[in-house]
């Protein structure tokens, strides 16, 4: 089966973190019209991108079709948020740089703190107590004030993949959060990309 370029691209980037220990998170999932990709940590649903009689699932290193015991997934995605926004997809792009020089891997974790009119990324290098700041404006807050952290290069990868989504009709990836130990949603028309947050001691 063919995908979009850009489309298997971000799929492709979640799945390469999964490894061989787990062959069924190598795979895109295909039910119910959706497709489907986690590596546990983070995961992609993009909706109506299948025929909805469609079930299968497709190796996306070898693009082999294994009969595997693929996760339930369904409920991992909250259907109410505390807490929503907007961020401009174009405003996005122009930190996508400073956020991928940021620090990487999960002991390097960067602090999202959002209130009703800006979003800050922020990471503190602990050995030099140096901080970097990015800060977006956010449209549409609805909800309470939240601080909330996560591994940057998932954080990076999820931005730029939904930033750079081509429809220039779409200009808005909105944010929903309900607290710093649940999975925060990011989507931009059909994709909806779940992050999990990590806990900072």
């Amino acid at each position: 089966m063919k995908m979009n370029g850009s489309v298997e691209k971000m799929l492709k980037d979640v799945v390469k973190g999964a490894g061989s220990a787990r062959p069924e998170l190598q795979c895109a999932h295909f039910e119910n019209g959706a497709v489907v990709v986690t590596d546990s940590h983070r995961l992609i649903r993009i909706n109506k991108l299948a025929p909805k009689d469609l079930k299968l699932d497709i190796n996306l290193v070898d693009f082999s079709f294994p009969k595997v015991n693929y996760p339930q997934t369904d409920q991992l995605i909250p259907k109410n948020f505390e807490t929503t926004f907007k961020l401009n997809k174009y405003e996005v792009v122009k930190i996508l740089p400073a956020l991928r020089a940021m620090n990487r891997g999960f002991m390097r974790a960067v602090k999202l703190v959002i209130d009703g009119s800006k979003l800050q990324i922020s990471q503190v290098d602990k050995e030099t107590g140096n901080a970097q700041t990015l800060s977006l404006v956010v449209e549409g807050f609805k909800g309470k004030k939240k601080e909330i952290s996560c591994v940057p290069q998932y954080l990076y990868e999820a931005l730029s993949a939904l930033a750079k989504f081509p429809d220039t009709r779409v200009r808005w990836i909105e944010v929903k959060i309900n607290s710093d130990l649940t999975p925060f949603l990011l989507s931009i028309r059909n994709i909806e990309y779940l992050l999990v947050p990590v806990k900072v001691f």
